[in-house]
């Protein structure tokens, strides 16, 4: 009687062990053998079967059965979409866990480039893979609104930085963390700056560090460039900032700058308009934004481009239209053109005032 019932007790449990040692074996033996591991994307509204056939299809799964078996008593886990990175090594068992609770998740980089424009900076968003674009049929006033202000417009307003994102988000969500970074840079750079600066608020001190971060190829000039655009704000002199004729010209600029150009009247060409432009030509570095909240004290009114990335700062009219002409003699890429307006408009003027104090000469001082 007893082995009778020994013997009804093994036949019963030997099977169950054998079912539970392979059930085992497939939930916890590694399925991922690539040094690389798997990229897997989990596409939102996936059903749990879609996914235990999904990864079938694609190798990982050998047992779909016993898979499914696991998951069907995972009743309340709840799958959670994204791109996942399913690591060297990984098991059934840890893939489940992964997917259920939105760890692993691959992250895309996408910069954002100092000195870049609004316009730059949606096309490059719009190229980019992975994302869903649901901003590209906006206008960029609709955008801002959006952003939750729709009093100012979008240039300079986007913090340069490398922002990470998951496939499957919004492009909002990249743009909503660069205006707030942004937002939150400005205001802090603004609470710290320099006692007795020429900008009336926050948004002009922005409009600067545009400037600067376009004028400045080197780091270490930026506070210089600074003390330059302060100097010519505080004698109310015409900044005359190439950056800004160039940016007002729009889809028109071929590369250089012309004579004619110079003399085009739009708000933004500062060669003709005295102050700051109305808006951010760019997208400023946190480099360029300090450096306009503590310019360099110095007395230079003028700065040519030597060609190198370097420029050559002088104090007076007699020594930067001397700038200009070595530059000419370097055979440097500086535009020979615009060269010829400088010296035929200034350098007259400069020598009948050489007696005088010509870096405060009138209005017809240029960089």
């Amino acid at each position: 009687m007893k082995k009778t019932l020994l013997y009804s007790l093994s036949v019963m449990i030997l099977p169950m062990i054998i079912v539970i040692g392979i059930a085992s074996y497939t939930l916890f033996t590694p399925v991922i053998s690539q040094e690389s591991g798997v990229t897997y994307y989990l596409k939102p509204g996936t059903a749990k079967k879609t996914l235990v056939a999904d990864l079938t299809q694609q190798g990982i799964i050998s047992s779909p059965s016993i898979f499914s078996l696991y998951v069907y008593t995972e009743r309340s886990a709840y799958l959670k979409t994204g791109e996942y990175l399913f690591p060297k090594g990984s098991t059934l068992i840890s893939i489940w866990k992964q997917v259920t609770t939105g760890t692993g998740l691959v992250y895309h980089p996408f910069t954002i480039i100092p000195g870049n424009t609004f316009s730059q900076l949606r096309q490059a968003l719009a190229q980019t893979a992975g994302l869903r674009h649901i901003t590209s049929q906006w206008s960029d006033m609709d955008l801002m609104a959006r952003l939750g202000n729709s009093t100012i417009g979008p240039e300079g307003e986007f913090f340069p930085e490398t922002y990470y994102y998951t496939k499957g988000i919004p492009d909002l969500v990249i743009l909503k963390r660069a205006f707030d970074l942004m937002q939150s840079k400005m205001m802090a750079a603004w609470e710290n700056r320099a006692q007795g600066l020429p900008y009336k608020n926050a948004y002009e001190a922005l409009v600067a560090a545009s400037l600067i971060e376009k004028e400045a190829y080197l780091d270490s000039e930026r506070p210089i460039i600074a003390g330059v655009l302060v100097n010519r704000l505080r004698k109310d002199m015409l900044l005359q900032f190439d950056p800004t004729v160039i940016y007002g010209m729009g889809t028109h600029y071929d590369g250089k700058i012309h004579k004619e150009n110079l003399q085009e009247d739009t708000p933004y060409n500062t060669y003709i308009h005295k102050g700051l432009p109305p808006t951010p030509i760019a997208m400023p570095s946190i480099i360029s934004i300090d450096s306009a909240m503590h310019p360099q004290i110095n007395d230079y009114y003028y700065f040519v481009a030597k060609g190198d990335g370097s420029h050559q700062f002088s104090k007076t009219l007699i020594e930067h239209n001397a700038a200009v002409k070595a530059v000419i003699k370097q055979d440097s890429h500086f535009n020979e053109a615009k060269v010829g307006f400088y010296i035929q408009n200034h350098f007259v003027e400069a020598l009948k005032k050489s007696s005088q104090n010509v870096m405060l000469s009138n209005h017809s001082q240029s960089l």
